[in-house]
């Protein structure tokens, strides 16, 4: 058992894991925050390798995600079964990465090339694993009324008013992810409250 628990946190697409941003900041409070750059170029197939890699190596204990990370927060936590938290997740991939197929930019200037099959080779969200989602409801990429009303009968479901797609109550949701784990224990059994980190 883990002095504390470990999180991997995956990054949304076009960028790339940063130990200093605000998220992660935030989540540190619960326990030890690991993560890696996410080519999210690559086929499906082979993100969920790498993920599962990471969950491996690392030993985690929660998965977070944000946006296309929140997709692959349910995707592997379902798979695996390790609890995770999506944030404003991209619930059909296969539908909302269609506009940044071809050349572009992440946001830190890297160029890209996403394909058609990469794209068409997602899957939609599962419905399975122990999760919690939360939403901003004024995200202006994803509609996350219509997240809500697909998610709310199988997981956890918590909305804020306002925010942004970049998600802009984590410090509020700290609380909400911590009670959240502590419930996940009673399911999973490889997390308790004596194991986050104050």
């Amino acid at each position: 058992m883990h002095s504390k628990i470990v999180i991997l946190y995956i990054h949304g697409f076009g960028s790339r894991f940063d130990p200093h941003s605000d998220k992660v900041k935030a989540l540190s409070y619960l326990g030890e925050v690991k993560g890696i750059t996410v080519d999210y170029t690559s086929m499906p197939s082979l993100i969920e390798k790498q993920l599962i890699n990471a969950c491996t190596d690392f030993q985690v204990d929660l998965i977070v995600g944000t946006s296309l990370g929140g997709y692959w927060a349910n995707r592997i936590g379902a798979q695996i079964g390790v609890p995770f938290v999506s944030i404003n997740p991209a619930i059909s991939p296969n539908a909302t990465l269609q506009k940044y197929i071809g050349f572009g930019q992440t946001y830190y200037g890297e160029n890209y090339e996403l394909t058609p099959e990469a794209v068409d080779a997602y899957t939609n969200f599962s419905t399975q694993g122990c999760g919690l989602i939360l939403l901003d409801m004024a995200d202006e990429l994803l509609d996350s009324v219509a997240t809500n009303s697909q998610l709310k009968d199988q997981f956890k479901v918590h909305c804020f008013d306002g925010g942004t797609h970049r998600f802009s109550h984590m410090n509020e949701a700290i609380p909400i992810i911590e009670r959240f784990v502590s419930n996940a224990a009673l399911i999973y059994g490889v997390v308790n409250e004596t194991d986050i980190n104050h």
